[in-house]
């Protein structure tokens, strides 16, 4: 299993868990550094890759690279993040007012900590590319997300990053934009 972290995050600060939940699987973490390197353009090659908040968009945004086998979970899924935020907003977004709108969640401090290593340049990085990006769902081989077996989407009903559900999928009632939330969820594919 491939997984795509979002905007200043590092998957792998979960992986004692990932892989206890996940055994049969080897995993791969691909985090915030690696996006911006790549210039938010990634397509790991594993038979699932779950992408996260600005990491769904970064793989939405390189659909057309999908294999065709290839299974994406996306949680918190992004299509267009200025349909939530306007511009103004998202550039004064702080570490501090991002994590408050995670709410109460166990782990936020270990999330705080690692965002901490990013540069201010390489945050900015990841506003401007959720600024600019906006990707179209609506494609001859993708109808919606909802109609391709091989991509799943799961929305938090709670979420006050993502609150507008963008596209088709399963709205998780009490959840919110914390990924370890998700991980009943995925286990199922």
């Amino acid at each position: 299993m491939a997984w795509v972290s979002g905007w200043a995050s590092d998957i792998s600060i979960w992986e004692d868990e990932i892989y206890e939940r996940f055994p049969d699987y080897s995993h791969r973490f691909i985090d915030y550094f690696e996006l911006v390197e790549s210039d938010f353009n990634v397509m790991p090659e594993s038979e699932i890759v779950v992408g996260w908040s600005l990491g769904t968009l970064a793989l939405l945004n390189n659909l057309d690279r999908k294999a065709e086998e290839q299974k994406w979970i996306l949680v918190c899924p992004i299509t267009d993040f200025c349909a939530c935020w306007r511009p103004a907003e998202v550039m004064a977004t702080t570490l501090e007012s991002f994590a408050a709108l995670l709410g109460d969640v166990d782990g936020k401090d270990k999330w705080m900590e690692n965002a901490m290593r990013y540069s201010p340049e390489q945050l900015r990085a990841g506003l401007e590319f959720l600024v600019k990006t906006h990707v179209s769902v609506e494609t001859d081989n993708y109808p919606s997300l909802q109609c391709d077996a091989t991509i799943h989407a799961f929305f938090g009903a709670q979420d006050k990053i993502v609150p507008i559900k963008q596209c088709e999928g399963t709205v998780c009632e009490n959840l919110g934009h914390w990924l370890p939330d998700y991980y009943s969820k995925l286990e199922y594919f």
